[in-house]
C-alpha cells in the first residue's frame, strides 16, 4: 500500500491521455492533475515511519518518504503555474505526472537497473514538456536538453556498466560488500562516467551549460519542476549510488565531488552577475545553489548528508516562491530584471517576498537558507575541507551583492507603471513559502533531528 501514490499519479496519467477520446472539453484536465497530485501528498503524508520494498529494485523509507513530499509540493506548484496552459492539456498535465511518479521511484531505487530506468522515465516526460508548444525557443531549447541528455544517458550507462562488470552486481548493498582496494583505480573511471551522466541531471559544472537556455525558453511551470524537484532527484540519487553502493571509496570520489562544488559555487554565482534576464539569472543563480548541495557529498558524514537534504528542502521552497512571483509577472510581460524597477511601489507584497527568497537563498540568518548552509559549512569544516568552506563562504557572499542589486532596483527604482493586483492564488503560495522559510529559519531542530535519524537509512 505505501507505493499507492506512485500507482495513483500513473493512472491518473493515463486516464487524463486518454480522456481526449471520451470528452470535448478540457477545462477539467489541470484540476484533476492538481488533485491527484493532492490525493498523493496526503497519501504519502500519512506513511511516515513505514518502510516497503518492491522486489529488491525499490524500498520506501523516511528517506524517499522525505523527497517524494517535496516533488509532489513542487510538482501542484508547477501545475498551477502551468493553468495558462491551452492546447493539448491532457498530454501536457499526464506527462508531468509521469516525471513526478519518475522522480518518486528514482529516490527509491536500490539497483542500478532501477535507477537508470527511473532516470529516463523522468527524461522522457521533460524533453516534451520543454520543448511545449509553437514557440521556437522552446523547441531550439527541447532539441538541445533531448541530445544533451541522451549523451549523458549514455556516459551514465557506461558507468554503471564499469562497476557491474567489476562487482559482479547491480544491487548497491551488493556492490558495497564486493568493492575491494584493488578495483578502486578502475572504479575511478566507472565514478568518472557515473558523474558526467548524473552532473547533467543534477546541473553541476563543467555539465550545466544547458541549464540556463533551457530555463529560459521552458513554459514557467517546467521550469519550476525541474528547478525545485528534478534536480533534486538526481542529488538524492547520486547519495543513495554512492554512499550505499559505492561508500567503501569515499577517499576516492569525494575528494572528485569537492573539486565539483568549488566550480559550481564559482561558476554559478560569477556567471549570475552579468544576467539581465530574470530566468538566466535565477539559472546561474541555481547552478550556485547546485555547488552548497555538493557540498554535502564532499563531507559525506552524518552532518554532511543532512545538510543536504535540509539545503534541497529550503532551497525548493524558495523556488516556489519566487516562480509563483515569476509566473504573475512573466502574464504581465516582466522578463527582464531592470523591469522589476519600482516593484516595491506596484505591489509592495511581492517586492518583500522576492527580497526575503532572495535573501534566504543569500543565507541571510533567521531564514531557512542560513541554516542549511550553516550545517553544510559545519560539516566541511569537521571533515578538514577549511577551503571548501572559504569558497562557500566566498560564493554566499557574491550572491548577496546581486540579490542587493535587483532589492535595491526594486525598491529604489522609479516607475510609472500601474499597481499590480496580486492574485489570490499567488498570494497563497507565496505566503505559506514565506511561512515555511521563517518557521524553518527560526526553529530548526525538530526538521535536523529528523533527518539525522533519517541519514541512517543509506549509511551502513
Amino acid at each position: 500500500m505505501i507505493f499507492v501514490p506512485e500507482f495513483l499519479l500513473v493512472i491518473a496519467a493515463v486516464v487524463l491521455i486518454f480522456s481526449k477520446n471520451v470528452l470535448k472539453k478540457d477545462n477539467w484536465i489541470p484540476a484533476a492533475a492538481l488533485a491527484a497530485l493532492g490525493l498523493a501528498f496526503f497519501w504519502r503524508l500519512g506513511t511516515v515511519g513505514q518502510e516497503s520494498s518492491l522486489g529488491d529494485f525499490f524500498v520506501s523509507n523516511d528517506f524517499s518518504w522525505y523527497f517524494d513530499l517535496i516533488y509532489l509540493g513542487v510538482a501542484a506548484a508547477a501545475v498551477i503555474f502551468s493553468f495558462s496552459i491551452s492546447k493539448d492539456r491532457n498530454i501536457f498535465f499526464s506527462l508531468m505526472l509521469i516525471g513526478t511518479a519518475g522522480m518518486m521511484l528514482l529516490t527509491k531505487s536500490r539497483d542500478i537497473l532501477a535507477l537508470f530506468l527511473s532516470i529516463e522515465l523522468i527524461a522522457l516526460s521533460l524533453y516534451s514538456l520543454v520543448a511545449f508548444g509553437k514557440d521556437e525557443r522552446k523547441l531550439e531549447a527541447g532539441i538541445k536538453y533531448f541530445i544533451l541528455n541522451v549523451f549523458a544517458s549514455a556516459l551514465l550507462i557506461l558507468g554503471l556498466g564499469i562497476v557491474f562488470v567489476l562487482t559482479g552486481a547491480t544491487q548497491f548493498s551488493e556492490i558495497g560488500n564486493n568493492l575491494t582496494q584493488q578495483m578502486a583505480l578502475p572504479l575511478l573511471a566507472g565514478i568518472v562516467f557515473i558523474l558526467a551522466g548524473l552532473g547533467f541531471k543534477m546541473g553541476i559544472f563543467p555539465f550545466n551549460f544547458w541549464l540556463p537556455d533551457v530555463y529560459e525558453a521552458a513554459p514557467i511551470g517546467i521550469t519550476t519542476l525541474l528547478a525545485g524537484a528534478s534536480k533534486k532527484a538526481a542529488f538524492g540519487a547520486v547519495a543513495l549510488l554512492f554512499v550505499l553502493g559505492l561508500g567503501g571509496l569515499v577517499p576516492f570520489w569525494a575528494g572528485l565531488f569537492t573539486l565539483l562544488a568549488v566550480a559550481t559555487l564559482l561558476f554559478g554565482h560569477l556567471g549570475a552577475i552579468w544576467q539581465s534576464n530574470f530566468r538566466r539569472f535565477l539559472a546561474y543563480s541555481i547552478i550556485g545553489q547546485s555547488g552548497f548541495m555538493m557540498m554535502g557529498l564532499a563531507a559525506p558524514s552524518v552532518l554532511g548528508l543532512t545538510g543536504l537534504l535540509f539545503h534541497i528542502l529550503t532551497h525548493a521552497l524558495a523556488i516556489i516562491g519566487i516562480f509563483a512571483i515569476m509566473a504573475f509577472l512573466e502574464a504581465k510581460g516582466i522578463f527582464e530584471i531592470h523591469a522589476l524597477d519600482g516593484l516595491g511601489k506596484r505591489s509592495p507584497f511581492l517586492a518583500v517576498a522576492l527580497t526575503i527568497f532572495l535573501a534566504s537563498l543569500g543565507g541571510v540568518p533567521l531564514l531557512a537558507g542560513f541554516v542549511s548552509k550553516f550545517v553544510l559549512l559545519s560539516a566541511a569544516i569537521s571533515m578538514g575541507l577549511v577551503m571548501l568552506a572559504v569558497f562557500a563562504v566566498l560564493a554566499s557572499i557574491i550572491s548577496i551583492f546581486f540579490y542587493f542589486k535587483i532589492v535595491r532596483s526594486m525598491f529604489a527604482g522609479k516607475t510609472q507603471a500601474k499597481i499590480l493586483e496580486v492574485p489570490i492564488l499567488t498570494s497563497i503560495i507565496v505566503s505559506i513559502s514565506l511561512i515555511l522559510i521563517f518557521l524553518l529559519g527560526i526553529f530548526p531542530g525538530q526538521v535536523i533531528g529528523f533527518l539525522s535519524q533519517t541519514i541512517n537509512y543509506i549509511i551502513i
